[in-house]
């Protein structure tokens, strides 16, 4: 390696420095002391730690209920982000390519924050909302239908919508235009296109926004407790570590349930990530 080709890793590392130092201080550490945490009996790691194994059985045995919850509200939300993700990401990158970056942007309102779009679903739909009127014409009585689990799939839906589609877009964009005007002089209609084009080829797109999406819906908070997930039948597993460790100061337990949820959502970004051939948005 000469002079100049050391200097160029040199400042690659410098570049990176920063992003190491806040994931050691702000993810890392706080991650092996939490994992730490969830071995110990109850609140006995502020005072004389007792170690104990009993957490994660407990957590696969009492709370299997909340994990089915969990994982059944995440795939269903992701599946929706991949069913109406899809069409948008073909329109962003194919039809209205000029307009795409304004597409991006507003991509990313939603992640500002489950707050936001929690208060926004409330203000819509809720009893003097512009359109619970929608609800009244049909029968159907407003707050049954706001605090269900379909809702908080709809809400977490838009959360992680954007990841669906940049994950999908990034796969349509480098499919060559070139196969679908060649299935075209074939005679191929737009429907044999997309299913025998198009899908295929931007698998890894969709699969990628998927688990992406899956992801980060596992670790959502304010939007199941905000609608419904506080119920015992739609409890999930964040909702239940803030009741575990705030209110029963179970800090063991609460551990062991966040420590077992982190790697869960880690597991499926880093297939994302292998599957989208390590493109991440």
């Amino acid at each position: 390696m000469n002079k100049k080709e050391l200097i160029n890793s040199i400042k690659k590392y410098l570049l990176a420095f920063p992003a190491i130092i806040i994931s050691i201080l702000f993810f890392i550490i706080p991650f092996i002391l939490l994992i730490f945490v969830s071995f110990t009996e109850k609140s006995s790691f502020f005072f004389t730690p007792k170690i104990t194994l009993a957490n994660f059985y407990k957590a696969f045995t009492l709370y299997r209920f909340d994990y089915q919850n969990t994982l059944f509200l995440s795939a269903s939300a992701a599946f929706l982000d991949v069913v109406f993700g899809y069409p948008f990401a073909y329109l962003m990158t194919r039809k209205i390519k000029r307009f795409s970056d304004l597409f991006r942007s507003i991509l990313l309102i939603p992640l500002f924050g489950e707050l936001y779009i929690a208060f926004g679903l409330w203000y819509l739909f809720l009893p003097k909302g512009p359109l619970a009127p929608l609800f009244e014409k049909f029968g159907i009585e407003v707050f049954k239908a706001f605090y269900s689990m379909p809702s908080a799939i709809v809400a977490l839906a838009i959360y992680t919508f954007p990841f669906a589609v940049l994950q999908i877009g990034i796969a349509l964009s480098e499919i060559d235009p070139v196969y679908e005007e060649a299935a075209s002089c074939l005679g191929a209609g737009p429907l044999n296109k997309l299913f025998k084009i198009l899908i295929p080829l931007s698998m890894p797109g969709i699969l990628s926004g998927w688990l992406m999406a899956f992801g980060w819906n596992l670790g959502a908070y304010a939007i199941p407790l905000l609608m419904g997930g506080a119920i015992v039948g739609q409890r999930v597993v964040s909702v239940q570590i803030r009741a575990i460790s705030l209110v029963m100061m179970d800090f063991g337990m609460g551990a062991a349930l966040a420590v077992s949820l982190v790697f869960l959502a880690i597991f499926a970004a880093a297939l994302s990530i292998k599957i989208g051939k390590g493109e991440l948005i």
